[in-house]
């Protein structure tokens, strides 16, 4: 048994590198468009940074990246709820369309 409290046992060690050590292929032909001032990790475009930066690490982030973090949100959540009022209203339209044609159908 180990007796030194300070040390962890090597299969510990081993498996707190592999959990901590994330890495992230990028294809060779591509290069990231920016990275995270925290952590290094490649992104495609700012706006997933942000994202990344608001949700990972808000304790570490400045007030312009909150702002910013903010405001991609927002603009996210317009996004979601226009894209549920489009599906709604084509479910709706459909719905009518059949509804209409069976009336048709049926009545002839």
């Amino acid at each position: 048994m180990n007796t030194n409290t300070n040390t962890l046992p090597a299969r510990t060690e081993a498996y707190a590198e592999q959990v901590t050590d994330v890495e992230y292929d990028v294809p060779v032909d591509e290069t990231p468009t920016t990275r995270c001032p925290y952590c290094d990790r490649p992104f495609r475009t700012e706006r997933l940074a942000t994202f990344h930066v608001g949700v990972r690490h808000p304790d570490e982030c400045t007030e312009a990246e909150r702002e910013r973090f903010d405001e991609e949100r927002d603009d996210e959540e317009f996004d979601l709820f226009t894209f549920h009022l489009k599906a709604a209203v084509s479910v709706f339209l459909v719905y009518f369309m059949f509804t209409f044609i069976y009336g048709l159908v049926w009545a002839g």
